[in-house]
């Protein structure tokens, strides 16, 4: 019997299907009263200088980290959805819309002939929780006209939901209400799409022996017979990239409105922006969803020297 290799491909991103949808929801959620989380647009990577503050053997001295900037402008609360719960889960028992929805909302939504703006039905109700129905608006940034409609649940007691929700109904939320510099984030997105890809590339085994057989690039067994299946651990050909995935943790070093230099594939960052630590899922110009870290951190406002931006 042969040596036995090890295991091709990581099962903590299994499964490797296609994703549903390019605007990930939400599957779990935490941190302080108000909304859960924001969304934006990956710009790209650069690097900055900075002083190490964690509690590494570099700590105090001027370090180079990767980083990611996220171009986030603000997003407008179109309706508030207030859900309750029944025997089948969460159920969707009522809807309060703003009647100023933005104009480009009509390429992604039909907006109601008559708004329901009061809370009545929803202040009747003994147990709820309340989601809002927020409208993207990449228009103010010049990267496109057709907006994304996410729902964004909220952090809170009933009172204190029902009290956010109708603050927040028909107006325009900013990043920088949602989040602080230092704060630690997790990041939902839906990677970059590599097609259907042979089990070389996608788990990275060895070619066959130039010799041995007539497909180099084919794979060895799959497996004894006497199970009479495929395991699902024997690599095989399939979807490689356009997975929905989380990164956890990620600290902001940077909510800013000051100017760039153009990024390659993006241009010019024209509005706000989050610089997050290390590397996040998707391509340029993905819709990336952030939440509050599920994992406590003590929030730090980093010492930022200097950044370096390659211009297109």
């Amino acid at each position: 019997m042969g040596k036995k290799s090890t295991r091709r491909g990581s099962l903590s991103v299994w499964h490797r299907s296609r994703a549903a949808r390019l605007v990930p929801r939400l599957r779990s959620w935490s941190g302080p009263k108000g909304l859960s989380g924001i969304v934006g647009y990956k710009v790209g990577m650069t690097d900055v200088l900075i002083v190490d503050d964690s509690d590494s053997p570099t700590k105090g001295q001027e370090v180079v980290r990767p980083v990611t900037i996220v171009e986030v402008p603000p997003i407008f609360i179109y309706a508030v959805n207030a859900l309750r719960p029944t025997l089948d889960g969460l159920k969707q028992f009522t809807q309060v819309t703003a009647p100023n929805a933005p104009k480009e909302a009509r390429r992604a939504i039909t907006a109601a002939k008559k708004p329901k703006t009061t809370f009545e039905t929803i202040e009747k109700e003994s147990t709820f929780e309340l989601r809002l129905i927020a409208i993207t608006q990449p228009s103010k940034i010049s990267l496109k006209k057709t907006p994304e409609i996410v729902e964004i649940p909220l952090n809170g007691t009933q009172a204190e939901q029902l009290e956010i929700a109708k603050s927040l109904l028909g107006k325009e939320v900013n990043a920088s209400d949602v989040f602080k510099q230092g704060d630690y984030t997790d990041v939902i997105a839906v990677t970059t799409g590599k097609g259907w890809q042979g089990l070389v590339k996608r788990y990275g085994v060895a070619l066959n022996p130039h010799k041995a057989t007539a497909h180099r690039r084919k794979g060895g067994t799959l497996g004894g017979e006497t199970q009479a299946r495929v395991f699902f651990s024997v690599p095989r050909p399939g979807q490689m990239g356009y997975h929905r995935r989380t990164d956890f943790n990620k600290r902001i070093l940077k909510i800013a409105n000051d100017k760039l230099p153009p990024f390659p594939h993006y241009g010019e960052v024209k509005g706000a922006y989050f610089m997050l630590d290390g590397s996040i899922p998707g391509p340029t110009k993905r819709l990336i969803r952030m939440r509050h870290a599920s994992d406590s951190h003590q929030a730090k406002v980093p010492n930022i020297l200097s950044v370096q931006v390659q211009t297109v």
